[in-house]
C-alpha cells in the first residue's frame, strides 16, 4: 500500500496486493453481516455534497513538482515537504485542486517525529518489510493521541483532506475474527471522532474495505493498489496482477463505487525504466477508466510523474550547470542566455548544480520537458554520461550546450550515437556544413582550434548542423539534433569577439531546443501581452527621493515627476520609497518632515501604486548579509559600504522586507491602499533566503535581469529571463532595464534613457520577448534632458496598443506562468489552469488551429509571431484541429479581437444571426475593447451604452495583416481621459447581427 516517511531515508512506498487475500475472508463475512442487518446504505450522503475528484495523483518525494500537480483535481503528498497546502487549494473555476495530505493509521515509521512521544502499550508487532512498528487500534490513548499529536498539527497548518494508509496492518497480530472485529471498531471510532472534530476534512482510505458500511458517511474516496499492475518491495519487481486477484479487487471497487456512491481510485504500478514504460502507463490507466475506476499509474515509489485520467503535459525543464564558487545564478550562461528562449517557448525551468548537488535519482520521464545542460569546457561529471543514458532510455530528451561535461569515450560516445577517436591537434581546421537555419544566427560560425571536441555523428537518424574538417580529412561534429535531443559544442553556441562587447548567438537557440526537446506544437502561456495586447507597466526605484531638481525654485524630484510625467500621461505606475530616506532615524533626518509630507501626497495620486525598496538600500545583498566583501567597489564609485550609513544600524533581513513595508503602510499610506510589492536593491542579486523572505512575509518581489538589448548591442543574450529559481524560491526580474543603463550609471548623456525605447521595439518584433517597463528612480526627475527623454518614452508609449497594468499585476502573471500546468485528456483534448490572473495563452506561428468555441475562450489576437488566445477563466480547454480539418470548418464566430484589461465570465449566446456576448473587463482606467465576426454590433458597460472607440488599436500594427478574420471590427471605449483613474471591473453587454 501507499507509504511515506519523512526522513533521510525516504520510505519506499509500493501496494501489497499479497494481503489481499489474508483480508479476503474478514472481508467478505463483514459484508455478509452488512447485508443481512441491513447495514449497507444504497447512497453515501457525503458523496452528494463534496465534488468527486475527475483526476488524481500521488507523489511522495521530497520537493513535490506542486506546480506540475495542479494538473490533478487531487493529489496525495507527504505533508513534510509542502508549506502551505492551502495555498496551492484551487476552486472549481481556476480548475479545481487540493493538496491532501499522506497520514499512515495503522503503522508508525521510527523515523517520525512524533514517534518518540507515544505512549507505552500503542505497538504490537512489527512489519519488517517496511521496517515500521504496528499499532494496536485498542490501545488506551491511542486515538486522542492519533487525533492529537498526528492530526491536530496537520490542520493547524491548512490541511483539509487526508490520505489515511495502513489501514488493514492490524491483520499482522489479529489472528481470530473476535480480534480484527475489535481492532475495526477501534479504527470505525477513530474516524468518527476524527471527522466529529473536523467536519471538513475529507477523507480517502487505502482499502479499509472491511469498515464498510459504517464509515462510508465519513469518507471522500477509497483507493486501493494493484488493479492490473503490481510492485513487490522485496524483489523490487514489477508484474501483472493475477486474474483471481483482479476479480476480487475489482469487485470491492465496484461495491465502493457501486453501493456507497464513492469514487474508487486504482493505484498501478510500472517500472519506468523498462523500454515502453510510459506507454504501458498510459494503456493501463485506459484499462482502469474503462473499468470505471479513477487511475494513478507511476513507479513502485510514488516519486514519480505517473498517470491518471489525464496525462500532464510536462513543460518543466532541469538545466544542469556549475556555479563557481562566489558567482550566483544570475551570472551563469545558462540562466542568461537560456532563460528567455525557455520562458518564451512556454517553459519554466530549475537548476541543479552538479557540483554540489549531486544527480537527481527519480524518474524523470513525465516530469520534464527535457534536460538541458551547459558545462563550461574541461569539465568532467564521471557519473553524468551513465546518467545521460539513463534519461535517454526513459525517453528524456537531452539539449548539451557548450560542452558535453564529462570525459568521452567509445562507450558513452555510442550511446549517444557518436563515436570518439583521437587525432593530434589540426593545423588547419574549416567549416564544411553548417544547417543555414540553425546556425550563423547572430554571427557566423568561426573555429577555434583549442575548443575541438573528437567525436563525429555514427547515428543515421542524425542531422549535423555544424560539420567541419581537418587536414588529415578527421570530420568533426561540433552540433547537431540527434533522437535522443541534441547537441551545440562551443564556440558554436555562443561566441564573444573582441571587436564585441556582448556574447552573441552562432546557434538559433529558440529552433534548437524546440528540435532538441521535441516541443509539441501547442499553445503556451504568456505574460508579455493581455487581451492580446502587449503588456506596459512602470515603476520606480526610491533612490534618492530626496534629491532637488535642476528647475526654478530647486523642487524636489518628486514634485517634477508629478507635475510633468504623472499628471500629464496618467500611466499606471508602482512607485517605492526607500525608508532609510525619509524616516527621522535614516540618513536625511532634516529633510525627514518634507520629503515624509512629499511621499504621502504622492500616495495619494490614483495611478500610483505603492511599493518598498527596503529600509537601508543594499548595494551587494550577499555582502550585506553574510557580512563579507565580494563586491567590487570600483564599480561602486569606490564605495565599499554594504548599505545606506544609517546611523546605529546593522542590517537585518526583516527589517530591510518586512520593516520597510510596515513602514509604509502605517506611516505613508492613505485608507484603502496597501504596499504589497517590494522592489529589490542594489546589484538586484539576493540570495534564496531573502527571496523567500518576502513569500514568507507575503508580500510580491521583482528587479533585477539585465535586459539591455539595443540597437548597439542587438543580441538575444541580452534579453533576460522572467525570473530567477534559487533552491524554490522565485525572483521576479523587471522586464526592461532602468536609466542607469542608459546614462552611462549617470554619468551621461542625461537623454541616454530615450534609448530604452529600442529595447522596447527589440524585445517586442520581430518577437515579443517581453512586455515594456518604464523603469526609472526618482533621479531622472532632476534633469531636464532625463525628464524630457521620460517625455519621449511615454508620448512613444502612448501612441501603442498597450494594456498597462501595475507591477503587482504583472508580477502574479509571472507567478502564474511558474506554476501553470497543461494535462491532455484520453481523447486529446488539452486542459490548461493558468491561475487566478494569467489569461493569455501564445499559439506558436507552426501550431494547428484551435477550436474558438471552447468555454473560456473569449478570442484571438493577431500578434508579431504566433497568435494570442484571450482566454477568461483558470482552467480551459483547447481542441487542436487535425491537419486535415479545415481552418474554416466551422462558421465564424463573435468573439473578442482585443481587450485593454484582464477579461474574465465570458459567454457567448447565438440565436440566427443574432449573437450577445457578456464578459467581465477589469482595467486600470480608462479601456477599450474590439470584436470581430460580426456585421454589426452595439455594446453597453455597468448599463451605459458605448460609443464606437477611438482609442490606440491594434488594427493599427504592420502585423495585424496576420489576422486572418474576414469581417469589420468593432471598437469601444469605456471611460474617457477625465475618468477618475482606477482598476475597476466593468460588466460589459455586446449584441451583434452576424
Amino acid at each position: 500500500m501507499p507509504r511515506s516517511a519523512a526522513s533521510q531515508a525516504i520510505q519506499q512506498t509500493a501496494g501489497r496486493t499479497w494481503r489481499a487475500l489474508r483480508a479476503l475472508a474478514w472481508t467478505l463475512a463483514a459484508s455478509a453481516a452488512a447485508l443481512v442487518t441491513g447495514a449497507a446504505p444504497a447512497q453515501n450522503p457525503a458523496a452528494a455534497t463534496a465534488a468527486a475528484p475527475t483526476s488524481i495523483a500521488f507523489y511522495y518525494g521530497p520537493n513535490p513538482p506542486l506546480a506540475d500537480l495542479q494538473a490533478f483535481d487531487v493529489a496525495v503528498v507527504e505533508p513534510a515537504f509542502v508549506r502551505d497546502p492551502a495555498a496551492r487549494t484551487r476552486s472549481a473555476a481556476n480548475g479545481a485542486h487540493q493538496l491532501f495530505a499522506y497520514v499512515s493509521l495503522g503503522e508508525v515509521q521510527p523515523s517520525r517525529p512524533y514517534y518518540k512521544q507515544m505512549p507505552p502499550g500503542l505497538l504490537k508487532g512489527d512489519n519488517a518489510a517496511w521496517g515500521s512498528r504496528v499499532i494496536d487500534q485498542t490501545a488506551p490513548g491511542w486515538r486522542d493521541f492519533f487525533l492529537d499529536k498526528i492530526v491536530a498539527p496537520l490542520w493547524a497548518q491548512g490541511w483539509r483532506g487526508f490520505f489515511l494508509d495502513t489501514l488493514d496492518s492490524y491483520q499482522l497480530f489479529a489472528k481470530t475474527d473476535a480480534e480484527r472485529a475489535a481492532q475495526t471498531q477501534a479504527m470505525i471510532a477513530t474516524l468518527r471522532e476524527f471527522k466529529r472534530r473536523y467536519p471538513e476534512a475529507k477523507l480517502i482510505l487505502n482499502r479499509g474495505f472491511e469498515l464498510f458500511p459504517d464509515v462510508a458517511p465519513l469518507t471522500y474516496a477509497v483507493a486501493a493498489e494493484s488493479l492490473y499492475r503490481g510492485y513487490d518491495a522485496g524483489r523490487r519487481s514489477y508484474g501483472a496482477v493475477t486474474d483471481n486477484d483482479r476479480a476480487w479487487l475489482s469487485g470491492q471497487l465496484r461495491t465502493i463505487r457501486d453501493r456507497y456512491r464513492l469514487p474508487a481510485i486504482a493505484i498501478d504500478y510500472v517500472d519506468p525504466f523498462q523500454p515502453g514504460a510510459r506507454a504501458l502507463a498510459r494503456e493501463t490507466a485506459k484499462k482502469i477508466s474503462a473499468d470505471g475506476f479513477l487511475p494513478w499509474v507511476a513507479d513502485g515509489t510514488l516519486m514519480s510523474m505517473g498517470v491518471s485520467s489525464v496525462e500532464l503535459v510536462p513543460r518543466n525543464v532541469l538545466v544542469l550547470l556549475d556555479v563557481a564558487k562566489g558567482d550566483d545564478l544570475h551570472t551563469t550562461e545558462a540562466q542568461r542566455f537560456l532563460g528567455i528562449q525557455l520562458n518564451h517557448l512556454g517553459l519554466r525551468y530549475e537548476f541543479r548544480e552538479v557540483g554540489r548537488e549531486g544527480l537527481p535519482t527519480e524518474p524523470l520521464a513525465g516530469r520534464y520537458a527535457g534536460v538541458v545542460t551547459w558545462f563550461r569546457s574541461g569539465t568532467d561529471h564521471q557519473r553524468l554520461g551513465p546518467w545521460i543514458g539513463q534519461r535517454i532510455k526513459e525517453g528524456v530528451p537531452v539539449a548539451i550546450f557548450n560542452a558535453f561535461g564529462f570525459q568521452m569515450t567509445r562507450l558513452s560516445a555510442g550511446m549517444l550515437g557518436l563515436t570518439s577517436f583521437s587525432a593530434p591537434a589540426p593545423e588547419q581546421l574549416e567549416v564544411t556544413q553548417a544547417d543555414p537555419e540553425l546556425m550563423g544566427f547572430e554571427t557566423k560560425p568561426r573555429v577555434d582550434r583549442t575548443q575541438l571536441e573528437l567525436v563525429r555523428l555514427t547515428d543515421p537518424a542524425a542531422k549535423s548542423l555544424l560539420r567541419m574538417k581537418d587536414g588529415r580529412n578527421n570530420i568533426y561534429d561540433a552540433a547537431a539534433i540527434m533522437p535522443w535531443g541534441g547537441f551545440a559544442l562551443a564556440p558554436f553556441a555562443t561566441t564573444t569577439l573582441q571587436v564585441m562587447d556582448p556574447p552573441r548567438w552562432v546557434l538559433q537557440p529558440m529552433l534548437f531546443l524546440k528540435r532538441a526537446l521535441r516541443l509539441p506544437d501547442i499553445p503556451v502561456p504568456d505574460v508579455t501581452t493581455e487581451g492580446g495586447r502587449r503588456i506596459q507597466t512602470s515603476h520606480l526605484d526610491g533612490d534618492g527621493f530626496p534629491s532637488k531638481a535642476e528647475y526654478p525654485g530647486s523642487p524636489f524630484a518628486v514634485e517634477v515627476l508629478q507635475r510633468e510625467i504623472w499628471d500629464r500621461y496618467r500611466f499606471p505606475v508602482t512607485v517605492s520609497v526607500v525608508e532609510g530616506e525619509l524616516s527621522p532615524q535614516g540618513v536625511y533626518p532634516q529633510l525627514s518632515a518634507q520629503t515624509t509630507a512629499l511621499a504621502r501626497k504622492m500616495f495619494t495620486l490614483p495611478y500610483v501604486e505603492p511599493a518598498s525598496h527596503s529600509f537601508s538600500h543594499p548595494f551587494n545583498w550577499a555582502d550585506a548579509m553574510y557580512d563579507t566583501r565580494t563586491a567590487d567597489i570600483n564599480q561602486m564609485d569606490g564605495d565599499a559600504s554594504r548599505t545606506l550609513d544609517i546611523p546605529n544600524y546593522k542590517f537585518n533581513l526583516q527589517r530591510e522586507i518586512k520593516g520597510s513595508m510596515d513602514y509604509i503602510n502605517k506611516t505613508l499610506l492613505p485608507p484603502g491602499k496597501k504596499a504589497e510589492v517590494f522592489l529589490w536593491t542594489g546589484n538586484c542579486v539576493p540570495p534564496p533566503e531573502a527571496i523567500a523572505q518576502t513569500y514568507l512575509d507575503g508580500f510580491l518581489n521583482m528587479n533585477g535581469g539585465d535586459t539591455m538589448i539595443t540597437r548597439s548591442r542587438n543580441t538575444w543574450t541580452d534579453i533576460a529571463a522572467q525570473g530567477v529559481r534559487k533552491q524554490g524560491w522565485y525572483q521576479v526580474f523587471a522586464p526592461n532595464q532602468d536609466e542607469n543603463v542608459y546614462t552611462g550609471n549617470w554619468t551621461g548623456p542625461f537623454y541616454g534613457f530615450e534609448r530604452a525605447i529600442e529595447s522596447y521595439e527589440l524585445t517586442g518584433e520581430p518577437v515579443r520577448f517581453k512586455a515594456v517597463d518604464i523603469y526609472y528612480h526618482f533621479y531622472a526627475g532632476t534633469k531636464p534632458a532625463s525628464v524630457a527623454a521620460l517625455h519621449k518614452i511615454h508620448r512613444w508609449a502612448e501612441a501603442q496598443p498597450f494594456t498597462r497594468l501595475y507591477v503587482s499585476q504583472y508580477i502574479r502573471k509571472v507567478i502564474d506562468f511558474e506554476n501553470t500546468s497543461i494535462a491532455r485528456t484520453a481523447d486529446g483534448t488539452l486542459v490548461y489552469r493558468t491561475g487566478e490572473y494569467l489569461r493569455t495563452l501564445r499559439i506558436p506561428a507552426d501550431a494547428p488551429d484551435v477550436d474558438l468555441s471552447q468555454p473560456g475562450i473569449a478570442g484571438i489576437a493577431p500578434g508579431p509571431s504566433g497568435r494570442y488566445l484571450i482566454t477568461s477563466a483558470g482552467e480551459v480547454r483547447i481542441r487542436q484541429r487535425s491537419a486535415d480539418e479545415p481552418s474554416d470548418a466551422s462558421p465564424a464566430l463573435p468573439m473578442l479581437l482585443e481587450a485593454a484589461g484582464q477579461v474574465g465570465d465570458f459567454q457567448r449566446s447565438i440565436n440566427g444571426n443574432k449573437a450577445e456576448l457578456r464578459f467581465s473587463l477589469t482595467a486600470n482606467g480608462v479601456t477599450t475593447f474590439s470584436v470581430s465576426g460580426a456585421r454589426a454590433c452595439t455594446a453597453t458597460a455597468n448599463g451605459v451604452a458605448l460609443a464606437k472607440g477611438k482609442s490606440v488599436s491594434i488594427t493599427g500594427q504592420t502585423w495585424y495583416r496576420n489576422f486572418t478574420g474576414k469581417t469589420a471590427v468593432h471598437q469601444y471605449d469605456i471611460g474617457s481621459a477625465t475618468a477618475p483613474l482606477a482598476t475597476t471591473r466593468h460588466l460589459v453587454l455586446v449584441q451583434c447581427t452576424l
